[in-house]
């Protein structure tokens, strides 16, 4: 009788676990900046990517935050299991993809998608640091110099304004005392504050930034844009990688450079969303822009050791294998 009792359950069991499928996946959390927070369009593609780790074996749940700084220090908390946000935010925990941001590597969004097809496709090892493996790599627009005083287009006529600069960025110091301008401390949070109610002559973001910081009150009629691009901004997933699947950070990586496409008319939607009368074209002075670009690239990497040997010089080879023309490809000082 209890032979036959114990097949019996035997076959409860299996038929309840027929009946219930597969094993349910793994729920991982990402933390994730938008500065229009759920109802951004960086959010909705993350929520893309969760819609398609489903088929990797991982449920992710996406939060969204509209404070970068609480994204990251709940990531470092251990709250989430990854986190999106910018690459400068996130150099502490790896300063080779973060280095993608550095200024004036990338000079243009065909510059940036080579150098995001790159990475997801070759893999470099130094996508992963420890415990950490950066997954993914979104475009979030060209960072320009927003000015209070539009008459203010070249390197020089920065000396003694302030800037809002982010004090957690080991780069914007070392640019801002190259020009002779003063250091305000910022973060995403406080730039458009500071921006708007005068405590600060410039700052430095992308688009997309441009109508959720509400900066046209800062620009007012005497203000504008700089039409040439300090660097590329990007939101990027960091992910520990014990928490998720062999191979979770190869197909997110893919994934996100096939959303390249997708991310940039975002950026373009938003900087056509700055009305033209604001743009400062620089014409001659870009020069200038490039040699201080250079000097601060050069100085981080050799003294402050903030930015990657390796990034920089693939940066480079972009460069010249787009425009071969460019002096720095005969100096190679990267």
């Amino acid at each position: 009788m209890t032979r036959k009792r114990n097949a019996l359950f035997g076959l409860v069991l299996a038929a309840l676990a027929a009946f219930a499928g597969p094993a349910a996946a793994d729920t991982r959390t990402i933390c994730t900046y938008d500065p229009a927070g759920k109802s951004g369009d960086y959010f909705k593609i993350l929520e893309d990517l969760a819609l398609q780790a489903e088929s990797w074996g991982v449920t992710l749940e996406i939060k969204g935050y509209t404070d970068e700084e609480t994204a990251a220090k709940d990531y470092e908390a251990g709250q989430c299991d990854g986190v999106v946000a910018t690459g400068v935010r996130l150099q502490r925990f790896n300063r080779f993809p973060s280095t993608i941001e550095a200024i004036g590597a990338l000079p243009t969004y065909r510059h940036l998608e080579q150098m995001i097809d790159a990475l997801a496709k070759y893999e470099p090892k130094g996508l992963v640091s420890g415990e950490h493996e950066t997954a993914g790599i979104l475009p979030v627009g060209a960072v320009y110099l927003f000015v209070r005083d539009r008459n203010i287009d070249t390197v020089e006529e920065l000396a003694g304004k302030r800037i809002a600069t982010m004090d957690y960025d080991k780069a914007a110091p070392v640019m801002v005392d190259k020009v002779g301008a003063i250091m305000v401390p910022a973060d995403l949070g406080s730039i458009g504050p500071k921006f708007n109610n005068g405590d600060v002559d410039a700052c430095y973001v992308s688009a997309p930034a441009y109508k959720p910081f509400e900066l046209e009150r800062g620009l007012g009629s005497n203000g504008g844009v700089i039409r040439y691009p300090i660097a590329q901004a990007t939101l990027q997933l960091l992910i520990r990688r014990d928490r998720f699947p062999e191979g979770f950070g190869s197909k997110a990586r893919k994934f996100f450079a096939d959303k390249f496409d997708e991310a940039i008319a975002i950026v373009k939607k938003a900087e056509a969303e700055i009305p033209e009368r604001y743009w400062i074209d620089v014409g001659q002075s870009t020069e200038g822009f490039d040699d201080m670009f250079l000097n601060v690239r050069l100085e981080l990497r050799d003294k402050h050791k903030a930015y990657d040997p390796a990034m920089l010089h693939t940066a480079a080879m972009i460069r010249c294998g787009i425009d071969p023309s460019r002096p720095e490809c005969a100096e190679k000082k990267e």
